[in-house]
């Protein structure tokens, strides 16, 4: 087994090392020991430190947990390692233009390395040398623009990279492997990819091991990814294979808070209904003014909002009433933050003016982060140099909320308007913060009893949609099914379906028919479903699918339905489910493992072993140095000489990571530009 080794033949994070060693590095503050600070800000979990291990033994390592979790804490563990390994690193991270941003303040706050951005601008690269150190984060998209990209000049050097990141975790449409075989052109030491989540539901993932074969540097080592299965075993932990898939537990059964409004049936009567437009109805619910032309139609189109006004809206809007509910207690406690996702820059743009006007006296605490890029800016500044305060609503868009974490704790995450894909849904849910202690944030689901609005969403396009929830042999988790009523919802569905594809198979048109199943499913233009034998065709085709994965094929084909019988089987389902990870089995059926098939012995094994190692120990002594250092008088010089024994590469990260712990840790000091003046005068 892999821990019957001898501590000479262990690799452990950032070198080998024998017993002597181990020792000599408790016993006082040296060079190495200000090295471990640089980890002194990232989570100590046994299931990353397994990673920069993989890629020392395959020289790859893919992993398919979840949304990516964790995937900040497990890069920058990676990037270290390297950086301690060489002097003058080249280390490269390509991610899809929508979390470039999120990459790059968590690597900057992570360990305080800088990389820089190569988006697709003409001179984006205006200077490269393989000769130095590159810390290069590249938007996937410029990859997209072949030989004549602003990437061009790194590719035509020749550079081997000592370490390619590839984030593919928030690839909802999965990922476009051409770009990586046949665009990048370089190769690489080691490679760490973080596959997509849930994307490629209809298929294996096996396609993945392409990207390995085409850019790591060892041939031998790269078509060896064929002889490594991928299925539901990823999720025992073993450090046999290059592959981990290790998602945190939800137990999320009480954690989904649906919270129930309804308008009064004479406010929306069917002929203020706005007609379709554009080829579609408003498609993602939530918005009474967006769906029907009320009278205060007129208030809610002002540019901004006076308090007389936001009542007014208030008073009609029974969705926005209850929203506002939650709100108040938000933004009068001193310890809660909460991130309020939409689909509709309408929406947000009601919110925001509506959150103005009522908490006028506030408005600092409030941001919308699809806005500017300063806002982001000032989200961080505000995080990093005024302790103490803290955003209380964050308005945002799936688009831009990767890094919300990154920022400050989140503890009340708010759909206001619903997404119509359980990837998108979990993905909101594993937005976490990089406080560690903060875990389980409140999650709240509108829920209207109209079944117009949000009811329509999760009970039609979501629960239509569940065949993206999950993927094909890899296990992972989605909150949608710890949604109160999952199973009502799912018989509705399978019975909704069938009769649109029995009557559609049966009529030769029925124009109402047709535009409400493309209505309540979110079904896009480009589908088509113009026509009675294309819908029946997608409709067929989609019941089909749902009562595979739910294990109910038999049920549908009987000509009327036994809803009682079929309620009591799906609720099984979902209980199996709820019980661990699930995935599809070759046949489109959801299976699960059960909650701790991670945990094997080999893991508690490593675990144990990883907590009397050398970092660890060395963290900690470097932890007490400093803070005898604060106590002490004048006792500082250690630090520059400490620095000085350190790569440049890496002395930003320690830099960093010191002030970390005294600013934050300690609660003593300035900001971080305070802390480097008084390092670069001299003071310190």
């Amino acid at each position: 087994m892999y821990f019957e080794t001898s501590y000479s033949k262990s690799v452990f994070f950032f070198c080998k090392f024998n017993e002597r060693a181990a020792i000599e590095r408790v016993v006082g503050l040296n060079a190495n020991d200000i090295k471990w600070i640089t980890s002194g800000n990232l989570e100590h979990d046994p299931f990353f430190f397994s990673i920069p291990e993989k890629l020392d033994t395959f020289g790859y390592c893919i992993d398919f947990t979840g949304y990516g979790e964790g995937k900040a804490d497990k890069a920058q563990l990676c990037i270290l390692d390297v950086a301690n390994k060489k002097n003058d690193p080249n280390i490269l991270i390509i991610c899809p233009d929508g979390s470039k941003e999120s990459w790059y303040v968590s690597l900057l706050k992570g360990v305080g390395l800088d990389f820089k951005f190569v988006n697709a601008a003409h001179d984006a690269v205006t200077y490269f040398s393989a000769n130095t150190s590159n810390l290069l984060l590249l938007d996937e998209k410029v990859l997209a623009e072949g030989d004549g990209s602003a990437f061009a000049p790194i590719k035509n050097s020749g550079l081997t990279w000592d370490l390619i990141i590839i984030d593919g975790s928030g690839a909802v449409d999965g990922m476009n492997y051409s770009l990586y075989t046949d665009n990048i052109g370089m190769k690489t030491l080691k490679l760490l990819i973080f596959a997509p989540y849930p994307a490629e539901y209809t298929t294996a993932p096996d396609n993945i091991g392409s990207i390995v074969k085409a850019l790591l540097n060892d041939d031998n080592m790269a078509k060896g990814v064929d002889d490594y299965k991928i299925d539901e075993n990823v999720m025992k932990f073993t450090m046999e294979t290059p592959f981990v898939n290790y998602p945190r537990e939800l137990n999320t059964v009480n954690k989904v808070n649906i919270v129930r409004y309804q308008f009064p049936e004479a406010d929306i009567p069917a002929n203020l209904h706005i007609e379709e437009q554009a080829g579609s109805r408003y498609s993602h619910g939530g918005n009474v003014f967006e769906e029907y032309n009320l009278p205060e139609q007129s208030v809610y189109r002002k540019h901004e909002y006076t308090r007389s006004d936001a009542e007014t809206l208030r008073n009609k809007d029974k969705k926005l009433a209850k929203f506002l509910e939650i709100i108040d207690g938000i933004m009068s406690s001193e310890d809660r933050t909460a991130v309020v996702y939409f689909k509709s820059e309408a929406t947000v743009d009601y919110i925001e003016k509506m959150l103005s006007a009522i908490y006028s006296d506030q408005t600092a605490f409030i941001i919308y982060l699809d806005k500017t890029r300063a806002d982001t800016r000032m989200l961080k500044q505000w995080y990093e140099v005024k302790r103490g305060r803290r955003f209380k609503v964050i308005l945002a868009s799936d688009r831009m909320s990767e890094s919300i974490g990154t920022y400050t704790p989140i503890t009340d995450i708010i759909n206001y308007e619903l997404p119509d894909s359980p990837v998108e849904l979990q993905q909101r849910y594993m937005r976490r913060s990089l406080d560690t202690s903060v875990t389980d944030p409140v999650f709240t689901v509108f829920l209207d009893d109209n079944g117009l609005f949000d009811s329509r969403v999760m009970s039609r396009a979501l629960a239509g949609n569940l065949y993206k929830a999950f993927r094909v042999n890899v296990p992972c988790d989605n909150i949608m099914f710890n949604v109160e009523g999952i199973e009502n919802m799912l018989t509705d569905v399978i019975a909704d379906i069938k009769y649109v594809a029995d009557y559609t198979g049966a009529v030769g048109s029925s124009f109402d028919v047709i535009s409400k199943f493309r209505q309540d499913y979110n079904v896009p233009s480009s589908r088509g479903l113009t026509t009675a034998p294309k819908t029946h065709d997608y409709a067929q085709h989609k019941l089909e699918t749902i009562a595979k994965a739910l294990g109910v094929s038999d049920m549908i084909k009987e000509k009327d339905l036994d809803k009682a019988a079929l309620t009591s089987k799906i609720t099984a389902k979902i209980n199996e489910i709820r019980s661990g990870f699930a995935f599809f089995d070759k046949d489109g059926e959801i299976k699960a493992v059960p909650y701790g098939t991670s945990n094997t012995a080999e893991f508690k094994q490593f675990a144990g072993y990883l907590d009397g190692n050398p970092f660890n120990l060395g963290l900690k002594n470097a932890q007490e140095e400093l803070e005898k250092a604060v106590k002490g008088k004048n006792e500082y010089a250690y630090i520059k000489d400490a620095v000085s024994q350190i790569s440049d590469t890496l002395k930003p990260a320690v830099l960093y990571n010191i002030w970390i712990y005294w600013h934050k840790t300690l609660g003593i000091g300035g900001s971080y530009a305070e802390f480097i003046k008084a390092y670069n005068e001299g003071v310190i």
